[in-house]
């Protein structure tokens, strides 16, 4: 099991709030020292010059760069010449479970935007859709905020991501392992708590706090993952694959198939063998 099957549930059990965002030029008194926000933040340099410092690492960002500052690290900034910079920015969190996904995750502080016209494009929708005053427009501008983070980590080298608790990290990864390995078989919340050496009832907490859902319902979405693998690679009937996933229930096992997928596992292979010709 490698870390990247980890940071794959991490990244798709993500809960985004933005708080702020503008764009506007700095004044010649832009400047803050040794502050540690409780939010994160995004600056996207247009143009101009400045300073930064997250945690230990100085920087002079460049048109083009997009930094994040992550919450809980003690940052400074400031102007540093008669042409300051011209930004997008923004505050936001992001947790995974309820926990700052930077407590769990550290990434470099920067990255070069390959195709700066995409950032400038998802800034200029959040800033008008989170200043629209329509009823939908603070939801638009945090799918948007999403859609940023997700273009921050594209132009990521994932080697680059480091995991910051890695005893926490390593039985996680051991348990997602055991889940993956038997996941044909009844699988409780007993099993894995033995493997974390936990209490049940505070490994549901802990595994909930780390991948953002109870280990049931992430036992369940599994289950049903490999089942449409079975109904698009096997010949196996329904019947089969059940019983192989260990629903002796038929009726129930297609019902909680049809609530992750919105098909039935016979309307799903119909559709999987039409696309496939």
């Amino acid at each position: 099991m490698n870390h990247q099957t980890l940071l794959t549930n991490y990244l798709s059990n993500l809960h985004v709030e933005l708080f702020m965002v503008d764009y506007n030029r700095c004044g010649a008194d832009w400047r803050d020292l040794d502050y540690t926000p409780d939010y994160s933040k995004f600056y996207w340099i247009c143009e101009g010059e400045g300073w930064l410092k997250i945690g230990d690492q100085e920087y002079y960002p460049a048109p083009g760069q997009l930094f994040l500052m992550p919450e809980g690290v003690t940052q400074s900034y400031s102007a540093i010449s008669d042409q300051p910079f011209l930004k997008y920015w923004c505050h936001f969190s992001v947790k995974v479970g309820g926990i700052n996904l930077f407590q769990i995750l550290e990434f470099p502080h920067f990255c070069s935007i390959k195709r700066p016209e995409l950032v400038n494009d998802i800034f200029n929708n959040i800033l008008l859709h989170a200043k629209s005053g329509e009823v939908y427009g603070h939801m638009m501008a945090k799918s948007k905020l999403t859609e940023l983070i997700s273009h921050y980590l594209m132009n990521l080298d994932l080697q680059q991501i480091t995991y910051l608790n890695m005893p926490v990290i390593e039985k996680m990864s051991a348990i997602l392992a055991y889940i993956d390995a038997h996941i044909e078989e009844n699988i409780t919340v007993q099993d894995l708590a033995r493997i974390a050496y936990m209490h049940p009832n505070y490994f549901i907490r802990f595994f909930k706090q780390q991948i953002g859902t109870p280990p049931i319902h992430y036992i369940t979405g599994k289950k049903v993952d490999k089942a449409k693998e079975l109904l698009t690679c096997t010949p196996s009937t329904i019947t089969m694959i059940a019983e192989r996933l260990g629903f002796r229930d038929l009726y129930y096992f297609s019902r909680l198939f049809k609530k992750h997928t919105g098909l039935t596992p016979t309307e799903f292979r119909k559709q999987t063998t039409r696309l496939a010709t």
